[in-house]
């Protein structure tokens, strides 16, 4: 499991090299992480509560920090039918402060879960997004994670990874720090597998 030190966190952005390819555990399969539980039956198509997601509980053993350390604020998005975006959930992950972690009210992870009417759609959106971004100068690399389609940038503002599957979407992007491209894509690919099988149970 990919570790995020505090450290990471609090350092300014350093310059990286280019990327090399890192081990990419597949999803869905055995090299998948699994959620810690069954996904409550819902009536929406992703959940709206982002504990559900990735809990906040849980966020700071991924990333190295200490325990109660992160908090979580949800902002649910209207629909978007022109585009066929369905439902949007934004969860922003702040720190508490305290010893050991960053500043109080410093954001750590913000992501953006959408679900969408078909995988066309989920997929065309996906594209549209990367486009923005490589049209601002940063260069996105190709992450598949199995079945999933993933692109990662590592934008000046922070590392993102953008991932497309089935009718859902998910984006991911980290607090600016000194971690290396190859880490920070890491950390995230770590991330979006625990978070895939919450928005795209088994079997659905």
């Amino acid at each position: 499991m990919a570790v995020l030190a505090l450290s990471a966190l609090l350092a300014g952005c350093s310059s990286t090299p280019e990327l090399t390819t890192p081990p990419i555990p597949t999803f869905p399969g055995p090299g998948a992480a699994a959620p810690t539980s069954t996904p409550a039956p819902r009536s929406t198509l992703i959940p709206t509560d982002c504990n559900q997601i990735l809990s906040k509980d849980e966020l700071p053993n991924l990333l190295g920090l200490p325990i109660g350390s992160i908090d979580v604020r949800a902002l649910r998005d209207v629909p978007a039918p022109s585009v066929g975006r369905l439902e949007r959930v934004t969860c922003t992950y702040t720190s508490t402060g305290g010893a050991g972690a960053p500043s109080q009210g410093s954001q750590v992870l913000k992501m953006l879960a959408s679900g969408y009417t078909t995988p066309e759609a989920a997929q065309a959106q996906v594209a549209v997004n990367n486009q923005v971004e490589q049209r601002s100068g940063v260069n996105g690399v190709d992450t598949p994670i199995g079945a999933a389609a993933g692109t990662f940038f590592s934008d000046p503002d922070g590392p993102i990874l953008v991932v497309a599957y089935r009718r859902v979407t998910v984006s991911l992007a980290l607090n600016r720090g000194s971690l290396s491209a190859d880490q920070a894509r890491s950390v995230l690919v770590d991330l979006a597998q625990r978070v895939l099988p919450v928005l795209v149970p088994a079997g659905s």
